[in-house]
């Protein structure tokens, strides 16, 4: 079913570009807007939102007749196989030799398989999309846990030694300070560059 959406997609792409100048020139009103805006006088043979049935029948021909083509491109892939209509002239026409269906079978069942999956769009979503944003969690799950709660965790841990230091060892001078902070941040720093990595 996939895959004759995707053939439909295609002529429903440019059903809008058929019947529009490409010219730089302006468009005054599509013949759409031209059939939905009432007329003040319906039965006026020189009025500006009278219709041109010419155009909208050339038009309407192609749109439609490129919907037809899609629904026939569609029943060929889909339709059922024991069908009363095997018997028409219409349909015998379009019978193969044997050797020619059976390629047809394979090409037509590769195409089944194909849609049953959905054209492998899973899979490649599942490769571009999915596969990063794990990355990028997981990466945001590191630098949370580590960088994040690491860091005032260690000033937490070393403010309370430092202090405790300070009290018993030192007696509060700031060049013991000053010390015992320089020998806090290097071994921060050593622990997150070996340790951590």
């Amino acid at each position: 079913m996939l895959f004759s959406m995707l053939v439909l997609v295609l002529f429903t792409f440019f059903v809008g570009s058929i019947g529009i100048s490409f010219s730089q020139e302006p468009i005054d009103l599509d013949i759409l807007s031209k059939l939905l805006i009432p007329s003040i006088d319906l039965l006026h043979q020189n009025s500006k939102n009278s219709v041109d049935w010419y155009e909208f029948f050339t038009n309407a021909t192609f749109s439609v007749s490129i919907a037809f083509f899609g629904i026939f491109i569609a029943s060929f892939f889909y339709k059922p196989v024991f069908s009363s209509l095997q018997n028409l002239n219409l349909f015998n026409l379009f019978q193969k030799s044997v050797l020619k269906k059976m390629i047809a079978d394979k090409i037509i069942n590769v195409i089944y398989d194909w849609s049953y999956n959905r054209g492998y769009i899973d899979a490649f979503f599942e490769v571009s999309l999915i596969a990063s944003v794990r990355k990028v969690a997981k990466f945001n799950y590191f630098f949370d846990r580590q960088v994040i709660d690491g860091i005032p965790n260690g000033i937490g841990i070393s403010s309370f030694f430092i202090g405790e230091a300070i009290k018993y060892v030192g007696g509060g001078t700031n060049f013991f300070v000053y010390f015992l902070f320089c020998i806090n941040l290097f071994t921060n720093l050593l622990f997150y560059i070996y340790i951590i990595k």
